[in-house]
């Protein structure tokens, strides 16, 4: 059962470069049985908190330097969909960065918003990869649409690309709008010396304490900009109605932890933790046939490994696990995704590029197949995937008009001129290539084929079908 395999697996020495942040190392053990209470005297209501809740956020605005922190149990999504919420009215037209995480769709949807779309540049390390939001683009989109009034970006990524959140937050207010930046992978930022999309004009940020700090799944931040105008009872509403009437307070107890560790251990973690990075780069900077990819301007506890045609990142990962004991956060089809947080060992980096090296230096005897037949030019490799996400959709449907549809399957080749009924997503980096409202187009077809072919998981496509809007 989980709970056998959970304990079972816990006594493995597994290495985890993946969140959540803590990285199984205890601030302090406690048993979660006699820790698990409800709202009883003396111990706050997350709802209505004037006590230790109360103080617990207090103590993470002040951290942050934000007006008010709001303490989540429900994850970012609970954040996400709150700050939507109180940024917008319904009907009201939304700026979305096209890769946005999925509740910000759903929260777009769920408040009948009209969604129109900023597109992330070219990354040029890694094809596979979104860029940065540029501020120019948001200017021209912002002076087209002058109705718009709310913009959601993305910042970090997932991969740690960082856009230039001054700039946005300049030409968002410029227009008279709000700025909500999604910085789920970014609760370290602020705290380790890069600074956080809050103090660079973000006007709602979340943050996802269990991502790269010490905290349990599903503990998160909303944070709000001192005089962004946004009114906090709003904020209260909404977060009664996206969060847990029975919040946790075994997680509520960890995010208490994980502040305490920050106010009294954080500066010098940190500056461990960057010197672990800096030895980890050094270290793997000369390697012949994978490659690290360097930090320059992104979040460099965001350790991306590309394969560089001789393995894919799901071959790299596979030889991580299988071989050295180390568990990475996610593969896709060119790279691999190490996540590091401030509780990472010295011997914890060493393990993983000492593994990097040995896999680098074993390469050439140990090309796979499939590698070896892309190089002969197979069919596959003939077919170039071009489209991870649609730049120009045709929008016949706001989400939630189509989601409110009757709806249908039907196998892809047969949905040409449908519109979807659907979010169909490559994953990763899980930016839809449609979402619901939108028309299939010839080409979009096409493309999920390819990337279905390329072995990519597409979800929302389930035995060869996806939802479409019934005629």
């Amino acid at each position: 059962m989980l709970d056998e395999k959970l304990e079972s697996y816990g006594q493995q020495d597994v290495y985890p470069f993946h969140m959540p942040g803590h990285k199984r190392i205890s601030l302090g053990s406690f048993d979660p049985y006699t820790v698990d209470i409800t709202e009883i005297e003396g111990f706050d209501n997350l709802h209505d908190p004037t006590g230790l809740i109360k103080e617990l956020e207090e103590g993470y605005a002040d951290l942050y330097g934000a007006e008010e922190a709001y303490l989540l149990v429900n994850g970012s999504t609970a954040g996400i969909m709150t700050a939507l919420f109180s940024a917008i009215s319904r009907e009201e037209e939304v700026l979305l960065a096209r890769n946005c995480h999925g509740s910000v769709y759903h929260g777009a949807m769920l408040r009948n918003a009209q969604a129109r779309y900023v597109y992330p540049g070219s990354f040029s390390a890694c094809e596979d990869i979104p860029g940065e939001i540029c501020p120019e683009e948001l200017e021209v989109t912002l002076r087209e649409h002058g109705e718009i009034r709310t913009v959601v970006i993305t910042s970090p990524t997932y991969e740690g690309v960082i856009s230039d959140i001054r700039s946005i937050a300049e030409t968002v207010h410029r227009h008279g709008a709000k700025l909500i930046v999604d910085a789920a992978h970014g609760a370290h930022l602020g705290l380790n010396g890069m600074e956080s999309p809050l103090s660079l004009g973000a006007d709602l940020v979340v943050v996802s304490l269990h991502k790269t700090l010490p905290a349990f799944t599903s503990t998160a931040l909303l944070l709000k900009r001192k005089g962004c105008g946004i009114d906090s009872r709003r904020i209260r509403l909404y977060l009664d109605c996206f969060q847990t009437s029975s919040p946790s307070y075994i997680l509520m107890a960890g995010a208490s932890k994980c502040l305490r560790y920050l106010k009294e251990y954080g500066k010098k973690g940190f500056r461990e933790y960057q010197k672990h990075l800096e030895e980890f780069y050094s270290k793997t900077a000369d390697l012949r046939w994978i490659r690290v990819l360097p930090p320059s301007d992104r979040d460099p506890g965001k350790i991306i490994i590309l394969g560089n045609g001789h393995l894919t990142g799901k071959e790299i990962a596979d030889r991580l696990r299988r071989d050295f004991s180390i568990e990475t956060e996610m593969a896709c089809g060119t790279y691999c995704l190490a996540m590091t947080s401030v509780m990472d060992t010295k011997e914890g980096f060493l393990r993983l590029s000492d593994a990097l090296i040995r896999i680098d230096e074993t390469i050439p005897d140990q090309l796979p197949t499939s590698i070896k037949a892309g190089r002969e030019g197979d069919a596959d490799s003939e077919q170039p995937l071009e489209m991870l996400y649609t730049k120009e959709p045709v929008i016949v449907m706001t989400l939630s008009e189509a989601a409110e549809e009757r709806q249908s399957v039907r196998l892809i080749e047969a949905t040409k001129d449908c519109i979807s009924g659907g979010f169909v997503s490559f994953y990763p980096p899980g930016i839809p290539i449609l979402c619901p409202g939108e028309l299939i187009t010839g080409e979009i077809i096409r493309q999920i084929k390819i990337g279905m072919d390329k072995g990519l998981t597409a979800t929302g496509v389930k035995e060869g079908q996806i939802a479409i809007v019934a005629e």
